[in-house]
């Protein structure tokens, strides 16, 4: 029974990914600003110099993590023209048949999935804190150099971490999409051979 549990919450989650954003973002902005937690205690063991070199890390993987949200968005955009083209002309074709209604709806879910990934794309994309940087940090850096770097790298963590997940929803939605719009292309393909063979002059 446990197993038949996991199995449909695994499936559950797979067909509506974005659901693990729920309050994601939220919680991962709190435990930004809560440095003093203890599952973030193991921070105060690490060297200076390793801190330091974290946080220039984090920096980076931030401005990668956009670089890579900026490309997704613009192939998405290119995607989603190309696959309404492609739908309305396979709409157009379709034989008249009981399936057609239900090819039809795979065909107009196919990019409404494409388009959530591309607002939770979006969401990676938007403006967030930056830690570490700025006249405030550099002051409060020349009182407490330590604290403030620590507390620096596990909100920069954090806030990096809310744009990768963003960005793995926003693929597997894609990935779903583009899914429903193949198996759609793949029973339209069908339907149309079987009605070719049935209105065959031979038969």
């Amino acid at each position: 029974m446990k197993k038949i549990i996991t199995t449909s919450r695994n499936l559950f989650f797979i067909s509506f990914p974005f659901v693990h954003l729920l309050g994601f973002e939220q919680r991962k902005k709190v435990d930004a600003e809560d440095f003093m937690s203890e599952k973030n205690l193991f921070y105060y063991e690490l060297d200076n110099k390793i801190l330091t070199e974290r946080l220039k890390e984090e920096h980076t993987r931030s401005k990668t993590i956009d670089d890579k949200t900026s490309k997704f968005n613009l192939g998405l955009s290119l995607c989603l023209t190309a696959i309404g083209v492609i739908a309305n002309t396979t709409t157009r074709s379709l034989p008249n048949s009981e399936i057609k209604p239900f090819i039809i709806a795979l065909l107009s879910l196919s990019p409404i999935y494409m388009l959530i990934g591309g607002i939770v794309s979006l969401m990676a994309f938007k403006l967030m804190p930056t830690y570490g940087y700025g006249s405030i940090f550099e002051y409060r850096k020349s009182k407490n150099e330590r604290i403030e770097i620590i507390k620096a790298l596990i909100g920069q963590e954090n806030i990096n971490l809310i744009k990768q997940v963003n960005n793995e929803i926003a693929y597997q939605c894609i990935r779903n999409g583009f899914i429903i719009f193949l198996i759609a292309l793949i029973i339209t393909s069908i339907a149309t051979i079987q009605e070719a063979y049935l209105t065959s002059p031979s038969k």
